[in-house]
């Protein structure tokens, strides 16, 4: 096995990074050394694979890509099939106008769109000219009317559709037809910094015309395919999705056969990858899986930098999480540094901490955002809560007016990574008062009854970040009542700097006013947020063209092995 990406303290990083407000010396109370650790993640490459022009990729083959869990919706834009099983699975059969470069800017991809064009800045117009040859599955144009119903139910403003999130969409006042029916002219009543993350019809009108269809016909369908995939079987009791070639498509003939999505535990991955069960692992941070995986003979270990980023979310409807002062001492309580060294450094990656929850390190627009409220400092926890009035009881568990700070933390089973962190946040929480107890839960019910539903106390997962984060990231903490946010607390300073954020079109104003809308979020500690996860993957090492990428959108044409 070979590792591909040496961590290097590269001087030219791909994407920006700037840092405010470091602790004394730049060093936490571990020793991990935050300049030092940026500098290294923005020297890991943005992707790393072992790329192949499309005549060196032989023809035909099946790709076994392993996922956590059949989601509990595979309608990827209803809110309970916003996963990222279903973000890996959609990339192979769903495509739209804009596709994403290695840098995180973008292009029109041709076999959506001949051209995306701002027509308009006062108001803001965009006129989208698509590609005539473009279809449905079934062989149905796709056009304004595709279009038109997609933006509608995204929108929020028929309540009956279940949507993931309604940002962005909800910018838009009409989209209407230009000389004909695939001329799209989109305009937003107010002007929207990421307004290419919201061109595109991602189901065809029939679906998303109908709120019942919406909300239940795709539940365990995958939805219909406009890419060079689609779905040939879904078996929910062996837990396998077999997407195959799409005889409708239109574009550069895709060199794979077969894509086959297995479920396989996380806990279980790393050692199916090293058994050729699967071939590629997304190892994460996991070290005892990274072993296993570095012990494939034919595989190849690939990192690249990420933008998934871990934290641990209060739910704020839950007794005294609802009081600043708690979640305040529960900032200087956990000692991140610990979390992010232990998940960190055993797959041999830059470890730093994530002090911004809109912008990842290596994305232009990264800052330190927590102003040393994050800082791991349990005597001014525990003065926190003193001052509040929670007392240490007699049992040690602190207490007010009859209220103890007794929560529990649900974990899935059979996931280290998150058991790690939890049993961290555990600890640092019970030794300044609080009673912390881990909840053990079925992988398959963590999501599905638990975290989606709003019944936990606390819960430890991962934010997978976006290309287009001003926008669409603040939908984890604006409104309150957003499907997205878990923890059900915000405030107006939020809203209004994201809003301002999100209307004006200087990227240079936008990433600023973001920033401090962000420094309101972590001000108001909906979650803490712990470390930036870098993509470090396990592949086959015939595969080409497929592995870690910060933004970039794969082309699943030319995802295959080697000749």
């Amino acid at each position: 096995m070979r590792n591909k990406a040496t961590v290097v303290v590269a001087a030219t990083a791909a994407l920006g990074l700037a840092l405010s407000g470091c602790q004394q010396d730049n060093k936490d109370s571990k020793g991990v050394d935050s300049d030092k650790a940026n500098e290294e993640i923005s020297g890991l490459p943005s992707v790393d694979y072992q790329k192949a022009g499309y005549d060196e990729i032989a023809d035909g083959g099946t790709l076994t890509y392993p996922m956590t869990e059949i989601p509990a919706s595979l309608n990827y834009y209803h809110a309970d099939g916003a996963h990222v099983d279903n973000n890996n699975l959609y990339g192979t059969s769903l495509g739209r106008p804009i596709k994403t470069k290695d840098d995180g800017s973008w292009e029109v991809d041709k076999n959506y769109a001949e051209s995306v064009e701002i027509a308009s800045e006062d108001p803001l117009v965009i006129d989208v000219k698509l590609n005539k040859d473009a279809v449905w599955e079934d062989g149905t144009p796709i056009d304004v009317e595709d279009y038109k119903a997609f933006w509608k139910t995204q929108s929020g403003e028929n309540k009956k559709f279940e949507v993931a999130s309604t940002k962005g969409y909800e910018d838009i006042e009409s989209i209407k037809s230009g000389d004909d029916k695939y001329d799209v002219e989109v305009t937003f009543k107010t002007p929207n910094i990421d307004w290419p993350n919201y061109i595109g019809a991602f189901v065809p009108n029939e679906i998303a015309e109908d709120p019942k269809t919406f909300n239940k016909d795709y539940v365990k369908d995958v939805l219909p395919s406009n890419g060079p995939f689609k779905a040939d079987k879904v078996d929910n009791k062996a837990g396998v999705i077999t997407m195959v070639k799409n005889d409708k498509w239109w574009g550069q003939e895709p060199k794979l056969d077969k894509v086959i999505f297995k479920v396989v535990s996380q806990a279980q991955q790393a050692q199916a990858y090293a058994n050729k069960e699967i071939d590629l692992v997304d190892i994460g941070t996991d070290g005892d899986s990274y072993e296993t995986a570095g012990k494939r003979e034919d595989g190849e270990i690939f990192k690249s930098q990420g933008m998934q980023w871990t934290h641990v979310t209060l739910n704020a409807e839950k007794g005294a999480l609802k009081e600043q002062e708690v979640r305040d001492a529960i900032g200087h309580a956990i000692n991140r540094e610990a979390i992010a060294q232990a998940a960190i450094g055993p797959v041999e990656a830059p470890v730093t901490l994530v002090n911004n929850v809109t912008f990842m390190p290596g994305q232009d627009g990264y800052q330190d955002n927590a102003d040393g409220s994050l800082d791991f400092d349990p005597e001014a926890a525990k003065k926190i809560l003193d001052d509040a009035g929670w007392a240490e009881g007699d049992d040690g568990i602190r207490e007010k007016d009859g209220e103890k700070l007794k929560f529990n933390i649900v974990v899935p089973a059979d996931t280290a990574s998150n058991a790690q962190r939890a049993e961290q946040v555990m600890k640092d929480l019970n030794e300044i008062g609080f009673k912390i107890k881990l909840e053990t839960v079925p992988v398959a019910a963590y999501f599905a009854d638990h975290v989606l539903n709003g019944n936990f106390d606390m819960a430890t997962f991962t934010w997978q970040g976006t290309a287009f984060p001003i926008s669409s990231g603040s939908n984890l903490f604006y409104p309150a009542d957003s499907e997205q946010n878990r923890s059900k607390i915000s405030s107006d300073a939020i809203g209004e700097k994201f809003k301002a954020a999100t209307k004006t079109l200087d990227p240079a104003e936008s990433k600023k006013l973001a920033n401090e809308g962000d420094a309101e979020v972590l001000k108001l500690k909906p979650l803490i947020p712990f470390y930036p996860t870098p993509y470090v993957w396990g592949v086959k090492d015939d595969i080409v063209n497929l592995g870690p990428r910060q933004l970039e959108t794969p082309d699943w044409t030319s995802i295959g092995f080697k000749k």
